[in-house]
């Protein structure tokens, strides 16, 4: 798993790239994640991880900007309300939606499942049996790859002469839907 991309964030409360030495914005956070990057944020002058903070202030900022208000509100009070009263069984229905999968390794499943038992959210002895429950959530997610694929391979088939463009625009969506999925199982 590649380092996390260090960001600092200083005093003037801008955030900067560690590698580079130059500013960057709420937005060049939000590409950086869209691109694969994970990132880290330490506030310059305690040394204090506030990845979460800026991950969040990074998410409100870029959901408000597609000007769906409605979905914003609706969605951070659901967040709110999931993480407050079950953060475990939140976490279940996240991966059994396959929401984040493509990034959820082996090592990074036990961090979360041994913070939720720290934090009181899972008792030592549901341990066992909640990674194993959602390693199997990962298994049934990640087997709806071959389904995506049968169907690509019947349109292909059913589709073999001229194609107009919505047709093709729907191979093509097809072929990227394929990709995520195939992408989450690795």
């Amino acid at each position: 798993m590649a380092q996390p991309k260090l960001i600092k964030r200083y005093a003037n409360r801008r955030l900067y790239d560690a590698e580079t030495s130059k500013t960057i914005t709420l937005d060049d956070v939000a590409e950086l994640i869209k691109a694969g990057n994970e990132v880290k944020v330490i506030d310059n002058m305690t040394g204090e991880d506030i990845t979460a903070r800026v991950l969040g202030q990074t998410f409100l900022k870029i959901s408000v900007d597609h000007q769906n208000l409605d979905f914003s509100k609706f969605l951070l009070t659901a967040l709110i309300r999931e993480v407050s009263s079950n953060v475990s069984r939140f976490f279940s229905q996240l991966v059994e939606g396959g929401i984040g999968i493509g990034e959820l390794t082996v090592e990074r499943l036990e961090r979360i499942v041994q913070g939720m038992v720290e934090h009181g959210d899972l008792r030592v002895e549901e341990k066992p049996d909640y990674v194993d429950q959602i390693v199997a959530q990962l298994a049934h997610v990640s087997g709806m790859q071959d389904k995506v694929e049968a169907g690509l391979g019947m349109l292909r088939t059913e589709f073999q002469g001229p194609r107009d463009r919505q047709v093709q625009e729907l191979s093509s969506k097809l072929d990227e839907m394929a990709r995520i999925i195939h992408d989450m199982r690795k």
